[in-house]
């Protein structure tokens, strides 16, 4: 499995997603991790109902995510757009073995461009970032793909 994109978005499946990403990635799964929905078919065929037909949804946990990624059952590369709840579920994932280069984050309000992460994070969250960095992960805001990576925010 090639991850495209991994992004953090409470909101999980929604139309920036739908909309915009797709034309971009062209993506065979997307797999929404950390969700209280893994495993529930009805949540799974929603999902399904605002994607692309050439692209599945996946509601998997963090060890589902790493058996998902981990599978070899197809004789082609597939893509993988990776949707994350939470920064927690990040973290879990990372400690299970999930590596990316970057991860995406939209920005926490239209209006304002964050100058503290402190001012839209709270302590945990923080903890979280800095563990994920750790494992030499980047983040970037970046709410749509039109928009440039704004990695300013998480070098301070």
């Amino acid at each position: 499995m090639k991850i495209v994109l991994a992004r953090v978005d409470k909101r999980l499946l929604h139309a920036t997603v739908t909309l915009n990403c797709d034309p971009f990635f062209n993506t065979d799964y997307v797999a929404v991790v950390g969700s209280e929905y893994d495993d529930d078919p009805f949540i799974a065929s929603v999902m399904q109902l605002c994607l692309p037909k050439s692209m599945k949804v996946k509601i998997l946990t963090e060890k589902g995510l790493m058996d998902f990624l981990n599978q070899n059952d197809s004789p082609k590369t597939m893509t993988v757009l990776v949707i994350f709840k939470d920064l927690a579920s990040v973290r879990e994932s990372v400690r299970l073995g999930f590596h990316v280069d970057e991860i995406q984050m939209p920005y926490p309000t239209l209006s304002l461009k964050p100058k503290n992460l402190s001012d839209y994070f709270s302590d945990e969250e923080l903890k979280d970032i800095s563990y994920i960095q750790g494992q030499n992960i980047r983040f970037y805001f970046q709410t749509t793909p039109f928009e440039a990576k704004d990695y300013g925010s998480f070098n301070k």
